[in-house]
């Protein structure tokens, strides 16, 4: 039999649909240039495959070192940064171990806190606002002894972001602060300075278009990231996926022109959205705009997708809400004529 807190946890999953146009899961518009995949492919091709990759990964944590002015012992990297926050949580968080953090936010967060046994104090978000609620979190972490932050700027699903100089107020209560920027590209916000209570939680998902190969890693002073890699499972990074990250380093364009794209076409969206009657969009800093909508969200989700179009139905997290990933200008338009149908 399983503890009694995984049996009465849900797994994280996600409904398998098809459509010819997939805004649901977040995910770069824009391939990885097929020049670049063929280049490094070409590379892999030469190196034995059976032998096991580096194990300190030093090839991709030398190019992310050398690309945010760190040293490679401030970087961990590993199979999306999904592994590294399970690597993470439970570096810091033990049984009765207060852990604040905003909800709705990605459920993820909770269910490693469950696992750890560490007590969940979720402060709730307002969505309308677009911030993320950083004076209620600041009071609720003064209520407690050696609290623990998860925090997710921009938000997921809510778009929402940390006030200026919230990383920094959230230090300044004494507390350790998880910080995922998987998002973070998009509201166009640095790197912020290395710290021993601040683990950064990035990706090459989003902005890179790198999806498919599950790369995230993090960044933290070495003091604290040889703590995390006692946890970190070893090998998780394959050969092929280092391979491609490290050499997008070096091809930096390709972010910015993602980024580029989607900002302007989020915007594009926004206002379009706000014109269109009995739907209200929240302010979104990420690659996605969550929205209510008067008709019921549900059924606004299911004629979308009868026409082809797949959105994220959100309404277990934020009531009656649906949320859309920023595609490119075709897909976004066909999204928009739709909504204007079935709103």
């Amino acid at each position: 039999m399983s503890r009694d807190v995984v049996a009465a946890m849900t797994a994280y999953t996600l409904e398998l649909r098809e459509a010819e146009i997939k805004l649901n899961q977040n995910e770069s518009p824009a391939d990885f240039p097929r020049a670049l995949k063929e280049q490094v492919l070409a590379r892999v091709l030469e190196r034995p495959w059976n032998i096991y990759p580096d194990f300190e990964s030093m090839l991709l944590r030398g190019a992310l070192a050398k690309t945010h002015g760190y040293a490679a012992e401030n970087v961990l990297v590993g199979n999306g940064s999904n592994e590294l926050l399970a690597a993470a949580v439970p570096t810091f968080v033990g049984p009765g171990t207060p852990v604040v953090f905003p909800k709705p936010s990605f459920a993820l967060y909770e269910k490693l806190v469950a696992v750890a046994g560490g007590i969940a104090l979720p402060i709730a978000i307002d969505p309308s606002t677009g911030f993320l609620p950083l004076d209620e979190m600041l009071r609720a972490i003064e209520r407690c002894d050696n609290a623990i932050v998860i925090v997710c700027s921009p938000n997921n699903p809510t778009g929402g972001v940390l006030p200026e100089g919230g990383i920094d107020a959230l230090l300044a209560t004494g507390a350790t602060v998880l910080f995922d920027r998987a998002y973070g590209d998009f509201a166009e916000d640095a790197m912020p300075p290395l710290h021993d209570r601040l683990v950064t939680f990035s990706t090459f998902s989003k902005a890179w278009g790198l999806a498919g190969l599950r790369v995230g890693w993090l960044a933290s002073t070495a003091p604290t990231c040889r703590e995390i890699r006692k946890v970190k499972l070893p090998y998780s990074l394959n050969i092929i996926s280092e391979a491609v990250a490290a050499t997008a380093l070096e091809h930096g364009d390709i972010r910015t022109r993602n980024v580029a794209n989607t900002i302007a076409e989020r915007a594009r969206m926004f206002e379009a959205m706000q014109r269109i009657e009995g739907v209200t969009p929240f302010p979104s800093r990420s690659n996605f705009i969550a929205f209510r909508t008067v008709r019921n969200a549900k059924e606004v989700f299911n004629d979308l997708h009868a026409g082809g179009i797949l959105i994220r139905d959100i309404g277990a997290a934020v009531a009656n809400a649906l949320r859309v990933s920023v595609g490119n200008a075709e897909q976004n338009d066909s999204f928009l004529e739709a909504l204007s149908s079935c709103a």
